[in-house]
Formats: structure tokens, C-alpha cells, sequence
């Protein structure tokens, strides 16, 4: 059937902020009409009786690296779609650093056939350092080659912004590139300010003209004002990580911000998160009691505040890609936009009841109404090539010149940050080599190229992890994600490793004869599986590293 209509809703004006009694009319994929209620509806039409409830627009996610979920975009809809997403703006850098333009194609591939609209962004920054080796390169002929595709929005963010501040050429070049061809340029520029940030924005220029268009790494709420005031988008982050919306929406709302220009964005969103609190939906939740704390403001007012940073303020960040394929745009409970809806039964909960793609209903009371069906990714695994089977030996840090003592350089793991610090350590010098020391929380780590066998690798001290036994090992090392260990025996180092060359990547733990496997076949980041045996599992190799002395809630993430 061609049309269907909601019928009895009270309707969210997200532009017009208010809500209001009537009728949606849906015909091939778009809203034909919103009709005061008691008006007689089109014969032939499919009618859904909604009375009581809420239409709100499908909720998007303005920023989000699928992969961080450790599920692929096919896995990752069946959690998000029920909850109201109805479009993600995604970054594929991570997996792309594995597999190049195959990962991208993957990525596109599973855009066709997802329940949401999903657009996908080229990675900019791929590799995303000369310091270390990566799987592939992006090049700006490969940008450009996929500039054309309905499915691509634009260049993902633009990581290098010294490179853009200070005239790296192939940096440059992406963003005119994407910004000449009239689609969008994501930026990532943290604590930038002044004369830097105006460089950056205008792809080095400083002529006015915004080339690079968002900012998702903003903390501080003069940061976010002067990013605003150059002509930025923000996309305010709220991941599992980082959850910076609680810090920036109060300041914005007490600066009296125009809020017109910020969106609600993941970044990264945990799996065991995505399942217990839901997807874009609970930003909206946090994000309208902010609105109700900070503001003042009624439930009503609040949510409607909070929905219009998730609806249509990113879909107008999105017009140029709209327009450049002329599609309708979203984001609206209006004639003429996409037919993307939620229906919600109330604004205290926030919670989907139905969510309609495309003027087709795609979920109901949690469950997608059908599913996608199965992938074939044997492209995608197995991808752990480090050339040769890695040894105790390997972990060897030796010692010239017959000294007793030195001292050493160490990292040191700094609690819920992504920085690290340096210590100077003083170690005993034991046959020609050093140990780690446990008893003073001194383990060892190692990183191994894992893209194209080279053999490259590199032995380091690490203080801060509290490992006092044993070793584990993860595939998931942004950006580049070579394969990271860590122990304080070489021997349960090197079978950690071997444990995840053999089985195509993961995290694994290591504990005397026992070996816990969470297996990420996809890349070394992604699973195959579905999400509540991934919760599981991921819980599991959480869990078994504590038992080695971990202090941190969670040692991966630190690893990572």
C-alpha cells in the first residue's frame, strides 16, 4: 500500500516549537499532508490510530563511528532502529585504517540494505599518522571517486588540523576537493582557538568562507561560543566515553547560544551501552532534563528543545548533501519532508513505539518488523598478518654494557583520560635485560604490525595498568589498530598474541592455563554475532581481566 496515515497524534513542531492535534498523510515515502483532526482522511489509505500519542521526526545521529560498538552497521540498526533512529552520519575511519576503500565499499554496501538511512562519510585521515603503520591510505583521488554516490555525504572529519592550520598539501586538497564538489566537510579540531581556528575553518584561507563545517570535539563552553561564532556546526558529543553535552548544554543555554547550529552526536557508543539505555534516544533523555534543570523549562518545552538538537537541526547541517542529490530532506512533521517518524507514548521516557523509514514502518515496541537477513564477510576476517609466529624472545628488553641499574622511560596510564604521562623509573638490571615488576605496577606492553607482515614492533614499560600476572592482548588500537599487548610474563605475552593471530583478532585474556576470547572477526574490530551474545562476551573479557589485577573499570578501553 501506497499511503498510510496517523491518525489522532499530537504532533512535535520541532521548527515551530509546539505541538498540535492532527492527521499525517503518508504517500511513497514522504508526508503528503498534515491534516487538522476530524477531517476525512483519503480513501484506500492503510490508517494507523495514534491518539494520545506523539510524531515526532526520526531521530539522527550527527556523529558516529559505528565500529566503537563493535558491531557492524547490520547488527548495529537492530539496536538502533527501535529506539528512533532513523539516519546516522557515520564515519567509517577506524575499520577503513584496517581495510582501505574495501571497508568503505563494505560500509555502502550495508547502507543499501540497513533499516535507516545511513550516510557515510570518506575518512580523511587514513593513515591518521606517519608515526605508525596503518592498513591502507585515502588518497584524494579516492575521495573523489566516491564524491558522486548517493550514499556519501562528504569527508569525514578532518583530523589532521595542524595540517590544515600549517599547509600539509594532501589535507588541504581532500577538503577543497569535497567542499568544490558541494558536499560536506566534517572537521575535529579540539581546543582550537583564534587565528588557528579560523585557518582551520576556512581550509587555511582566512577569507571567511566556512570549507571545514563542524566541530564534534569541543569541551569548554567558550570553545563551543567562538566555534559557533566562526561559523561552525556543533555536534555535541555524548558517548561512553565522553559526555561532554553534560558540560557544554548548560554553558550554551546560560550564554544564551543560538542552538540552532548544534546536533546531539554518539561518536562512540559502547555495545553494552547501545543495548541498556538505547542509541540517540537517550542524548534526547539527557538533553531535556538539562533543558528542564538549566532552563526551567516544562517537560513539554524541554523535549521539544532537546528533540529539535536530534531532528532537525542536523538534518539542515545536512541540506547541502540533500540538495547536491536532490532528495527531500528530513528532520520535520511538515508536507513535502521524508516520511522518517517516531511515535512516542510519552515524553517522559522518550521511548519509540513505532519508528517509520521511508513511510514504511520498520519497528514496533522495540523490534525492527523485519529483518535484513544475513552477510557473507568472509572478506573481512582473518585480517591479522603479522608475518610470523611471535615468541617469548620477543619480548625481550635488553641491556648493553654489563650495567646493574638504568633508568627508564615509562608510560603512565593516566585514570579516565585519553592522555598519557611520562616517568623516569629506576630498574634493576637482571641477565643482561629488564623485567617487569608487578609488585610495583610495572608491566610491559608491546605493539605489533599487524597489516602486512613486516615484523615491525616496538617493547615498552607501562605503570598504572595493575597487572600482576598473566598478559592480554587486543586487536582494537585506534587508529591504526595494530595488535597491542600487554603482561607482565613473555611468555603469556606471546601466547595472548598468538591466541589472536590464530582466531582473526579480538581481546583476550590470558590467566595461567585458562584463555578468555572475545572474539572481533570483522577487521579485528567488529563481530559477527549477535549484540546480546557481544555483551556477553565483551562482559566476560572484562571480567576475567580484572582477575589479573586490572584497576581500571575497563582495561581495553585503556588499551585502545
Amino acid at each position: 500500500m501506497n499511503m498510510i496515515c496517523l491518525k489522532g497524534g499530537r504532533i512535535l513542531d520541532v521548527a515551530g516549537k509546539r505541538i498540535f492535534e492532527g492527521d499525517v498523510i503518508i504517500e511513497k515515502g514522504l508526508i503528503r499532508e498534515v491534516r487538522e483532526p476530524g477531517q476525512d482522511l483519503p480513501g484506500g489509505a492503510e490508517i494507523i490510530d495514534v491518539s494520545g500519542a506523539y510524531i515526532a521526526p526520526g531521530f539522527i545521529d550527527a556523529h558516529i563511528h559505528i565500529e566503537s560498538s563493535m558491531l557492524p552497521p547490520l547488527e548495529f540498526s537492530r539496536a538502533a532502529v527501535p529506539c528512533g533512529t532513523t539516519a546516522v552520519v557515520v564515519d567509517p575511519h577506524e575499520i577503513t585504517n584496517v581495510f582501505g576503500t574495501r571497508a568503505i565499499d563494505l560500509f555502502l554496501q550495508q547502507a543499501d540494505i540497513v533499516p535507516m538511512d545511513m550516510y557515510v562519510g570518506i575518512p580523511s585521515c587514513v593513515p591518521a599518522t606517519s608515526l605508525e603503520h596503518s592498513g591502507a591510505e585515502i588518497t584524494v583521488d579516492d575521495v573523489l571517486h566516491y564524491m558522486g554516490d548517493k550514499r556519501v555525504y562528504g569527508l569525514a572529519e578532518m583530523m589532521n588540523f595542524p595540517g590544515i592550520i600549517y599547509g600539509d598539501a594532501s589535507a588541504r586538497a581532500k577538503v577543497d576537493a569535497v567542499f568544490d564538489a558541494g558536499k560536506l566537510v566534517d572537521g575535529h579540531c579540539p581546543g582550537l582557538r583564534g587565528d588557528d581556528l579560523l585557518a582551520y575553518v576556512s581550509n587555511g584561507r582566512k577569507d571567511g568562507v566556512v570549507r571545514i563545517m563542524n566541530d564534534h570535539e569541543t569541551t569548554e563552553v567558550d570553545e563551543a561560543m567562538e566555534k559557533l561564532g566562526a561559523g561552525m556546526h556543533l555536534a555535541i558529543r555524548y558517548g561512553s566515553a565522553e559526555k561532554n553535552l553534560n558540560t557544554l548544554l548548560p554553558g550554551l543555554i546560560k550564554e544564551k547560544a543560538d542552538l540552532s547550529r548544534c546536533m546531539l552526536c554518539s561518536d562512540d557508543v559502547s555495545v553494552a551501552e547501545l543495548s541498556r539505555d538505547g542509541h540517540v534516544d537517550r542524548i534526547i533523555r539527557r538533553a531535556r532534563d538539562i533543558f528542564m534543570e538549566t532552563a526551567g523549562l516544562d517537560s513539554e518545552a524541554a523535549a521539544i528543545e532537546a528533540l529539535a538538537m536530534a531532528t532537525i537541526n542536523p538534518s539542515r547541517f545536512l541540506e547541502p548533501f540533500y540538495d547536491y542529490h536532490q532528495v527531500p530532506h528530513t528532520g520535520e512533521v511538515a508536507a513535502g519532508f521524508k516520511a522518517n517518524l517516531v511515535v512516542l507514548s510519552s515524553l517522559e521516557d522518550l521511548r519509540a513505539d513505532r519508528v517509520i523509514r521511508n513511510g514504511v514502518v520498520v519497528a514496533e515496541n522495540g523490534r525492527l518488523c523485519s529483518d535484513p537477513g544475513p552477510f557473507d564477510y568472509s572478506g573481512f576476517l582473518k585480517s591479522v598478518n603479522v608475518g610470523k609466529k611471535i615468541e617469548a624472545s620477543d619480548f625481550r628488553i635488553e641491556v648493553p654494557g654489563g650495567r646493574d641499574e638504568v633508568m627508564v622511560n615509562v608510560i603512565e596510564a593516566v585514570p579516565h583520560s585519553l592522555i598519557t604521562r611520562k616517568a623516569v623509573v629506576s630498574f634493576a638490571v637482571r641477565a643482561g635485560q629488564l623485567s617487569a615488576q608487578p609488585e610495583k605496577d610495572l608491566a610491559k606492553i608491546a605493539v605489533f604490525e599487524r597489516h602486512h607482515g613486516t615484523g615491525s614492533r616496538q617493547v615498552a614499560f607501562v605503570r598504572g595498568l595493575g597487572i600482576t600476572k598473566n598478559a592480554i592482548a587486543s586487536t582494537v588500537a585506534h587508529d591504526s589498530h595494530n595488535l597491542i599487548v600487554a603482561g607482565v610474563d613473555d611468555t603469556a605475552m606471546a601466547r595472548a598474541a598468538n591466541y589472536l593471530i590464530e582466531h582473526g583478532g579480538g581481546m583476550v585474556v590470558v590467566r595461567d592455563d585458562d584463555v578468555v576470547y572475545f572474539p572481533l572477526q570483522i577487521g579485528g574490530l567488529m563481530s559477527t554475532m549477535d549484540r546480546e551474545r557481544v555483551v556477553e562476551q565483551y562482559k566476560s573479557v572484562v571480567a576475567a581481566s580484572k582477575m589479573l589485577g586490572m584497576k581500571r573499570e575497563n582495561i581495553f578501553m585503556t588499551l585502545s
